[in-house]
């Protein structure tokens, strides 16, 4: 295996290129709830509403012009996660589903300072007596025949 020398020059490089990309999805995220407010789009509205897809059209539109437009990487990269905000959009609108919200349903972890408390009830099982046995021996239970009850299947 390769070792590859990293330089301070390349991985600011790749610190900036990530964070264009995040910028572009802040951007496009806040310009989508502008474009939701501009047209009264109400999430609330039961059923599909044909206003809801401009957001993701707009964004994607947009991801795809600056990219392809542009001669520089950072607004190349500024609308890649322009494009990746309106990509996170559409399958909000079409599949109702959030993709950033990966962790809706669960729970956050508790952490304690002292071991839970444990139940009330103790729990006592129900065994036979052992006999009596001679010291180095098993002891061995004792079950009458009339300990068990017949059923029959039918």
């Amino acid at each position: 295996m390769r070792k590859k020398k990293v330089t301070q020059k390349a991985m600011l490089g790749e610190l900036r290129s990530l964070a264009m990309i995040g910028g572009g999805m802040v951007l496009g995220t806040l310009g989508g709830k502008a474009i939701d407010k501009a047209l009264k789009v109400d999430d609330s509205l039961p059923g599909f509403q044909v206003k809801k897809l401009v957001r993701p059209a707009v964004q994607l539109g947009a991801g795809v012009v600056g990219s392809l437009q542009s001669t520089n990487s950072d607004v190349k990269m500024l609308s890649a996660g322009v494009g990746a905000a309106g990509v996170v959009s559409t399958v909000k609108v079409v599949l109702k589903k959030d993709l950033l919200n990966g962790l809706g349903g669960a729970q956050p972890l508790a952490l304690y300072n002292e071991p839970p408390a444990l139940p009330s009830r103790s729990y006592e099982l129900d065994l036979p007596e052992l006999l009596p046995s001679s010291p180095g021996e098993r002891p061995t239970a004792s079950i009458a025949a009339t300990d068990y009850e017949e059923i029959e299947i039918i």
